[in-house]
């Protein structure tokens, strides 16, 4: 574990106590909680963060963010195909689909901030094409089609697509025909694909070869995911470069949807009562699912944790340059707001609660609270 002076994060996370501080003062203020306990429970996992979580430098921040973010999602490479295939080989949509739908929420709507005219979902769109063909790529002017908005000027419709390919780390190359069949002339088309040793992974992954009908497909896997992977690997290998990531909108997105994956592993799991209707519904499970009283969600009281998480996270995965671009102006506020409302959207309702699905990153990063507290508590004895 690193054991280091450092006032910034010194700072930071005394900030996140007084967000604690806060957040606990709203709850033990509120008297209307519709499941008996909630608000208990609540408040004495916020006073074990209150005095756990600045213990050892940050400790337990360092080992959530450090092994189950920065090494699944950001990998310390400046390599984009070895960034991709540790990304992509660590995480599956099964597994982290509320982490594949926050991040689709995100990239869908900066792509569509880029492509303005585009109707539907971009990275849909995008898979879409890609499958039609057997060697991932596709010709300009597909592109052009899929992406493109007849009512603007055609170079800068060209500009925002060369930047919605950086975007997923895309690249283009150029086929020289000698003579086109239709004019009998030189013709350079251009094709947009994957960088070389991305399309390796991508055959040995996503590309079927059927031996008796002598022609290969890309299989259904090839989904969503691994534009996402794409994208992850591109902030990964360029979080110095910020003009490359798309600036303070990328870095405000990406440290507010992990600040959120944070918060919801650290929430405790409630017990509910056995008479609770909840446990008769049929798409509740028990063993998979925990509900999050909506009091919990409260703007007063997620506020106060959500926002100096959003630095924590930000400093911890780009230092002092990302964290300089955290800051309190409107469209980072409008950033923010549209990732926490994300929550209502990635997990389910049933009866009127919240409910959140255990997917693997938020029982691995609760269970690294767990031991780490279970530890200090063992030292005392």
């Amino acid at each position: 574990m690193e054991n280091f002076k450092d006032s910034t994060w010194k700072e930071l996370l005394q900030d996140f106590q007084k967000g604690i501080d806060r957040a606990i003062e709203e709850l033990e203020n509120r008297d209307v909680e519709n499941i008996p306990g909630a608000k208990e429970a609540l408040i004495q996992r916020l006073k074990n963060m209150r005095l756990h979580f600045p213990k050892n430098n940050g400790e337990i921040f360092l080992k959530s963010i450090n092994d189950k973010i920065q090494n699944a999602f950001f990998p310390n490479t400046k390599d984009f195909t070895e960034a991709f295939e540790k990304i992509i080989k660590s995480r599956t949509h099964e597994q982290d689909f509320i982490i594949n739908e926050l991040l689709n929420g995100f990239v869908t709507s900066k792509a569509k901030a880029i492509a303005s005219g585009t109707q539907g979902p971009i990275i849909d769109r995008m898979v879409e094409a890609f499958s039609r063909r057997n060697d991932f790529h596709i010709v300009d002017y597909q592109f052009f089609a899929m992406f493109g908005d007849p009512n603007k000027p055609r170079h800068r419709v060209k500009n925002q697509l060369e930047e919605l390919a950086k975007m997923f780390g895309l690249v283009s190359k150029e086929l020289i025909v000698e003579k086109d069949v239709r004019r009998s002339e030189e013709k350079v088309y251009t094709f947009y694909t994957f960088p070389d040793g991305i399309i390796k992974i991508l055959e040995e992954k996503y590309l079927i070869i059927d031996e008796e009908l002598g022609y290969a497909y890309v299989s259904e896997a090839f989904d969503r995911n691994v534009f996402i992977c794409m994208f992850l690997a591109n902030v990964a290998i360029n979080r110095d470069n910020i003009n490359k990531i798309g600036g303070s909108y990328t870095l405000n997105g990406i440290s507010a949807i992990f600040a959120l994956i944070l918060l919801l592993s650290f929430l405790p799991k409630l017990s509910i009562d056995e008479t609770s209707p909840i446990l008769n519904d049929p798409n509740y499970d028990p063993e998979s699912m925990s509900v999050i009283p909506k009091s919990w969600m409260m703007k007063q009281v997620l506020d106060p944790l959500f926002e100096p998480l959003i630095k924590i996270i930000a400093y911890r995965l780009g230092g002092g340059l990302w964290l300089s671009h955290i800051i309190d102006s409107d469209i980072n506020k409008r950033i923010h707001n549209q990732v926490r409302f994300l929550i209502k959207d990635v997990n389910k309702w049933i009866l009127g609660q919240l409910v959140r699905v255990e997917i693997p990153i938020f029982v691995e990063i609760s269970n690294i609270f767990t031991e780490i507290v279970v530890g200090y508590e063992d030292e005392q004895l």
